[in-house]
């Protein structure tokens, strides 16, 4: 199963085509609810604490430093920035 906010390239027939193909189930996320989207979250922490303090015009670095500093977390702490270890986190009550 797959969750997923309804951006146009999730939504393409040729996205739906290979989810099928791929045996996976799609769950679509409610729009205009990005507080229910992990990557979200963790994409807050990201711009507030690697990306807010060092403008880079440089993509390619900006994208070097969020893979840095989010291999420098443990995967509880990636967890936990995302929302997922949260006792009122949303999917918990969904599956």
């Amino acid at each position: 199963m797959l969750f997923l906010d309804r951006a146009s390239q999730h939504k393409a027939k040729a996205s739906q085509s290979l989810a099928r193909e791929l045996g996976i189930e799609v769950r679509w996320l409610p729009v205009a609810c990005p507080e229910l989207n992990p990557v979200d979250h963790l994409w807050r922490h990201l711009k507030g604490e690697v990306l807010a303090n060092e403008p880079e015009p440089d993509l390619d670095a900006s994208l070097e430093r969020c893979h840095e500093y989010l291999l420098s977390l443990k995967p509880s702490q990636r967890l936990r920035k995302a929302g997922v270890l949260s006792g009122d986190f949303w999917l918990r009550r969904v599956l």
